[in-house]
């Protein structure tokens, strides 16, 4: 496993996390304690530190990540989460949060996002001073990093960069949306704020596994013994700042892949990058 190298905190950080947006599920849409638990071992066996829980308190994944993470020492591994803006309207958002710790049967978070700031949500995080309410959080030790996630406009989005102190961004980072949808602007805003970042979202919700038949045509031209794994994951390898990629997984053979990917230094040279450029194109 590779470990962060951006000069930001942690140096045991794992250049790969473990979400858990799809984990393996049984016949009644929860998670499939068996296939989770072995998802996790291959975690740890393969070295990864990181650990991202999504928010849903009626999935029972929060419960599922502090029952497999309670074999290790709470100093072998970071713990991310974080609660959508949308959720918190009409509560207390520090009562959420530690609902939300005690599910995990955890004292704090290594790296929190308020996630998906933005649009609809910016008036109600600025109105009700979200930042002032988990800054709080931090100053208690109940957060180590903060950091948020982004759903808004190009002024919402100075605006939180220019307003506030931040430990990192989240952001769902590819390289469609580098080349399409503006996140190689968002990047060199955060290079220049010297902000790190941590990335979600590396396959597009899995189109990338499973793209058009041009598209592969192209990257096939490239290098044909290329996994779109490969593709997608080594991408990032030059990307200045990166703390770890999330890459959520439905079996622990996947996630090994993935992890074997990671553990390569070998990154995309400028003949690939511009074959993966042509094809994102057909996307």
């Amino acid at each position: 496993m590779r470990y962060n190298s951006s000069g930001f905190y942690e140096e045991k950080l794992s250049f790969l996390g473990l979400g858990g947006s799809t984990f393996p599920t049984d016949e009644n849409g929860l998670p499939d304690e068996e296939k989770c638990s072995a998802l996790f071992k291959k975690a740890f066996k393969e070295g990864v530190t990181f650990f991202f829980v999504p928010f849903n308190a009626e999935s029972g994944a929060e419960a599922l990540f502090g029952e497999n993470l309670s074999c290790l020492n709470r100093d072998e591994y970071f713990l991310s989460g974080g609660i959508p803006v949308d959720f918190l309207k009409g509560k207390n958002a520090a009562e959420v949060f530690s609902e939300q710790l005690a599910r995990l049967k955890n004292g704090y978070f290594d790296y929190y996002i308020i996630e998906n700031i933005g649009k609809e949500n910016f008036s109600y995080f600025i109105e009700n001073d979200l930042y002032a309410v988990f800054s709080g959080l931090k100053a208690s030790g109940k957060i180590r990093h903060l950091g948020f996630s982004f759903s808004g406009t190009e002024e919402e989005w100075r605006f939180l960069l220019n307003s506030y102190v931040w430990d990192f961004v989240k952001m769902d980072f590819n390289f469609y949306k580098w080349d399409h949808l503006g996140a190689d602007k968002l990047y060199r805003d955060l290079r220049k704020k010297e902000i790190p970042f941590i990335a979600s979202d590396p396959f597009m919700g899995g189109f990338i596994l499973d793209p058009p038949e041009e598209f592969l045509e192209i990257l096939h031209k490239g290098d044909p013994q290329y996994s779109m794994e490969e593709w997608a994951l080594r991408w990032f390898f030059d990307k200045k700042g990166l703390l770890c990629i999330i890459a959520d997984s439905s079996s622990a053979e996947q996630f090994s892949n993935y992890s074997d990917i990671i553990s390569s230094s070998k990154t995309l040279n400028s003949q690939k990058k511009h074959y993966l450029k042509a094809a994102s194109e057909v996307l």
